[in-house]
């Protein structure tokens, strides 16, 4: 196999590529000699396995776990979860290895692996540092003139000291976990599951809570066929929208394809973005904690910032993704973080983790606790925001491009805004703002916009955008 030309599957945050050209039964075999010796050489015996809807997920988990139980590892397979389960079954048992077989929020031609190592997830170098190895196992593997079901079966034969493989529900005690110290809720609720891993699980929980629940799309399917898992496209919103239109719904929640990212909307049918709910969280926690840290991404609002600072709160701006998130959590012991992608991570009574379903069920226990009307949040003046504008941008060319866009930028807006360059470039002025950064899962670079005035929102995106297309032609 040219594991060669694969090395942009080992993304920034998990491995992810096409399922079949890229992804198929002979990579997902050496994957598990790569990463048998990985755990075992981290210290680990024992190693956790979930899977999503897609197609081959459940044959890529079987695969998984025969190649490390012939390495002696003993594999507790969780079956189908969504990915907040692995993360809830690793601190629930003690046991911090841990593989998701899942494409997340991408279409059903996709499939990958986010793994867990210690305190948390795989990201950069040591994602990267797979691909490598990688690289020397089919090396090795030429010069032995094997393949890989030849060197299974050899193992097969000669290793007495072969691993268990056990099967762990942990659904029960997820849910039960979720649901700690929350009260009845008397309202209805609207669920896309987006035929993912996650929205059977979530209507199951919130029915627990004694919500009025009407589910749509909530059936696993391996090609989510009735639309792409990514509730952050407005488009993949429609039948959420149209059905709490029909139902009278109170509230929409719609998850991602492997259940760790949320979208809400309020009963007027309004897609709240998720810096709008990161304000809700953050004016609860406070009351509790006046102190309380908070890490949001480069991504969100300049109106949450600014209420952050209203509320005399301390917050720290992080480069954008998930395992950023949940290593800043870590390091800095913050109370709350969140991503303008969906992403929201939970410190009190949990574990520091992204979880969709558990961010639905706080922040509407939350409202409804309070009598809160989610169609007045978060209070914010009217802004102009533009949705992210996707640049194209070749992989090889998205570093230097990068690297030149921030200069450019610091040189011409130094003396009249604030640059922000922990992730690409911030520029904020007094009444706007806009972001350019590098995408680490796409060819593209991510833009974007906001300011208090449309006459500035339209200044700044016309000026900014040509600057990155004379950048571009460079």
């Amino acid at each position: 196999m040219p594991v060669k030309n694969l090395e942009h599957i080992f993304r920034e945050y998990d491995i992810r590529g096409l399922l079949d050209t890229e992804i198929n039964e002979e990579f997902v075999r050496a994957l598990g000699f790569v990463l048998a010796a990985f755990y075992k050489e981290e210290g680990h015996k024992r190693i956790l396995i979930g899977y999503d809807t897609r197609k081959n997920s459940a044959l890529f988990h079987d695969i998984l776990a025969k190649v490390f139980s012939l390495h002696g590892l003993h594999v507790i397979s969780l079956g189908m979860v969504p990915t907040p389960c692995l993360y809830f079954s690793i601190h629930h048992l003690g046991i911090f290895a841990g593989i998701e077989i899942t494409a997340s929020h991408n279409p059903a031609e996709f499939s990958g692996f986010k793994l867990w190592n210690g305190e948390t997830t795989l990201s950069g170098e040591k994602i990267r540092g797979l691909y490598h190895e990688m690289q020397k196992f089919f090396s090795s593997l030429n010069k032995s003139n094997q393949t890989v079901p030849e060197l299974m079966e050899t193992m097969q034969k000669q290793n007495s000291a072969k691993g268990f493989i056990s099967f762990y529900n942990c659904l029960p005690s997820y849910a039960e976990k979720v649901l700690e110290n929350s009260e009845p809720l008397d309202c209805s609720l609207v669920i896309d599951g987006a035929n993912g891993a996650a929205g059977k699980l979530c209507a199951d929980i919130f029915r627990k809570a004694r919500a009025d629940v009407h589910e749509l799309f909530c059936e696993e399917e391996e090609n989510f066929p009735n639309h792409n898992p990514d509730p952050t496209r407005a488009k993949n919103l429609q039948a959420l929208l149209k059905t709490m239109r029909e139902k009278q719904a109170k509230y929409g929640i719609a998850l991602d394809g492997d259940g760790d990212r949320v979208v809400l909307a309020d009963k007027n049918c309004r897609i709240l973005k998720s810096d709008e709910l990161i304000s809700i969280f953050i004016n609860e926690i406070i009351k509790k904690k006046p102190d309380a840290l908070f890490l949001v991404d480069v991504k969100c609002s300049q109106e949450l910032i600014n209420e952050i600072k209203r509320l005399g709160a301390k917050y720290q701006l992080m480069p954008t993704g998930h395992s950023t998130l949940k290593k800043g959590m870590l390091k800095t012991g913050a109370d709350f973080g969140g991503e303008l992608s969906g992403h929201f991570f939970h410190a009190e009574n949990w574990y520091k983790t992204d979880d969709g379903i558990l961010t639905a069920v706080r922040l509407i226990s939350l409202l409804e606790k309070n009598n809160l009307d989610l169609t007045a949040l978060p209070n914010w003046g009217h802004i102009f925001t533009s949705e992210e504008i996707a640049v194209p941008c070749t992989k090889e060319r998205k570093k230097t491009i990068n690297q030149r866009v921030i200069a450019h930028f610091t040189q011409k807006y130094q003396n009249r805004a604030e640059c922000i360059c922990i992730d690409g470039i911030r520029c904020v002025f007094e009444n706007s703002w806009f972001l350019v950064r590098a995408s680490q899962t796409g060819e593209q670079l991510t833009v974007r916009f906001e300011a208090k005035t449309e006459e500035e929102f339209v200044s700044l995106k016309s000026a900014v955008l040509s600057d990155l297309e004379k950048i571009l032609q460079a």
